[in-house]
């Protein structure tokens, strides 16, 4: 038999034995930890290869490298060419990440803010999630309605594509978006292009299982290789199904067949995404019977259902929601309010307000405040910060307040503002703890910015100490997500001139970010930037000479 390292628990008590789908997630986790780790260190190796103008790979490390593999393969009884494949294939995963396209476009972008407090007033970024709620109950009413400022990004216009296919007339001029009055969306026999973002992909299959039919859904790389396979437990007491068209995948493209009995009651098991069981609510005033959704209390998507509520009852339908149950009625009496207030997006404006901890000065966000869990957790962070927050019926605004002698960053909800807490721990010039730290890949990810800075730290499962330090910075990096982005951006005030390869992934999650950066010290609203114009009298003419 072959030799298993076991991890160490800690605590007293002996634990709770897992179930086995529950132990292979853990050690996935931990194992897409490692390779996270893995590939940063690859990386840097091909990096410093390719400045030279060399090939990523190295034949001879990777030669002394798989030695391992081989003499651990025979251990542990794995087939030799198989490993190999598995070797070259981590290999190629760590290079992609220094050799991909948008990496050789783009120049480094140096991160240099004025060295004064800014004095900062502009319009919030609406909610990405209510946004998407409310696009698509447009879209199946065939409500006139208008909603904005958005945070109008790919997400946003790759939903209002797919919903156009499908019948609906939805349109968007800069940060505002229109629905036109119409007859709502029939999906039958169409091909629904959802682009990358799950969510688009689970609005159509939610809208789509009304009539009886089928539809084909398409969807670019992410969606290729989604796994829709928890989806069938929720489609098959609907009464449908969905069938890949390719047999090497369980992602799209597939297609939806509608037509079976629908159950008027399901159950919510914690394998089925929160976000499908989301739209699912969203659209099940159109099912036949209306649904009712039953889930263990504590269930980790009820936030998002409670927000699914409020939208539905905003539009005149009887939608219920306790501990372990939610209903929505069956109805053809809907009314979409013309002008819609959307709240602001709560970790991406956090993360906005976090700049006078750095600067001074103030930041005032237009926009109302959500009453959710994840905003709750988000103020939470800029408190532990060093932030004063003050919240009136139409905005928010953040100041620089006293720090705490031991600050403590638990992120809850609020998973995505990881590296701006990670930036506010290092700001604080103090040991801080940072705990509930859900994402184990981005738990090594800021693992490893914090050692790009030069900042020690110690590490636990699920839990980070930053200790204090002086900050270094030596060459630009491709930030993991748009939030590592910004975090380093503020860290910016800290030490001028890092330096960021992706600059345009922060674009992609919010348009406007770099035309606030550019723009500080001091704004009063958010101008879109002037289209020069052609001067007349410079313009050169030809002149006919007799």
């Amino acid at each position: 038999m072959p030799e298993y390292k076991k991890f160490e628990r800690s605590g007293g008590a002996a634990p709770r034995r897992q179930s086995l789908l529950d132990e292979i997630k853990e050690l996935d986790a931990r194992l897409l930890s490692l390779v996270s780790r893995r590939n940063y260190l690859m990386g840097k190796a091909a990096s410093k290869r390719k400045q030279k103008g060399l090939p990523l790979g190295d034949p001879d490390m990777e030669r002394r490298i798989f030695e391992t593999w081989s003499a651990e393969a025979g251990h542990k009884k794995f087939d030799l060419k198989t490993a190999r494949r598995v070797f070259e294939q981590l290999n190629n995963l760590a290079y992609a990440g220094v050799a991909k396209p948008e990496n050789r476009k783009l120049s480094t972008y140096v991160l240099s803010p004025p060295q004064k407090p800014v004095d900062v007033t502009f319009d919030g970024p609406g909610s990405l999630f209510q946004s998407k709620l409310w696009i698509a109950l447009c879209a199946a009413a065939g409500a006139e309605a208008k909603m904005g400022p958005l945070c109008v990004n790919d997400e946003i216009t790759e939903l209002i594509k797919a919903l156009n296919q499908a019948g609906a007339h939805l349109s968007w001029d800069g940060e505002t978006i229109e629905s036109r009055s119409g007859e709502g969306i029939e999906f039958e026999e169409k091909l629904i292009f959802a682009g990358d973002n799950a969510m688009t992909m689970f609005l159509t299959i939610a809208f789509g299982l009304k009539t009886v039919g089928k539809f084909k859904i398409a969807g670019g790389p992410i969606l290729k290789q989604y796994d829709s396979r928890p989806l069938a437990e929720v489609l098959s007491p609907l009464g449908a199904r969905l069938n890949t068209l390719d047999l090497q995948s369980h992602g799209l493209p597939a297609r939806l067949e509608c037509g079976g009995r629908m159950a008027s009651s399901i159950e919510i098991s914690e394998d089925i995404p929160a976000e499908f069981v989301a739209a699912l609510a969203l659209a099940a005033w159109t099912y036949p019977q209306g649904l009712t959704m039953k889930f263990a209390e504590g269930w980790h998507g009820a936030g998002l259902l409670k927000e699914v509520v409020a939208v539905l009852k905003k539009s005149g339908i009887k939608a219920k929601l306790n501990e372990t149950e939610c209903s929505i009625p069956a109805t053809k009496e809907i009314s979409v309010p013309e002008q819609l207030s959307i709240a602001l997006e709560p970790e991406l404006c956090a993360a906005l307000l976090a700049m006078p901890a750095f600067s001074n000065g103030q930041v005032t966000i237009n926009g109302y405040w959500p009453k959710t869990e994840t905003a709750e957790d988000a103020l939470r962070i800029l408190k532990a910060g060093g932030l004063n927050i003050e919240i009136s019926k139409g905005s928010i605004t953040a100041t620089k307040g006293e720090a705490a002698a031991e600050a403590s960053f638990n992120f809850g909800n609020a998973n995505d503002l990881f590296p701006v807490g990670l930036a506010l721990a290092v700001n604080s010039r103090s040991e801080c703890k940072v705990s509930n730290i859900a994402d184990a890949v981005m738990f090594e990810q800021g693992i490893e910015l914090l050692e790009r800075l030069g900042i020690k730290y110690e590490r636990g499962e699920e839990e980070l100490t930053v200790l204090p330090g002086r900050l270094k910075w030596d060459e630009a990096w491709s930030a993991p997500t748009p939030f590592f982005g910004i975090a380093l951006g503020l860290m910016a005030w800290m030490r001028p001139g890092i330096s960021l390869e992706n600059p345009g992934d922060i674009s992609d999650l919010w348009p406007r970010y770099w035309t606030l950066y550019n723009s500080l010290p001091e704004i009063n609203g958010l101008k879109d930037p002037e289209v020069k114009k052609k001067d007349e009298s410079t313009t050169r003419r030809r002149i006919k000479i007799d």
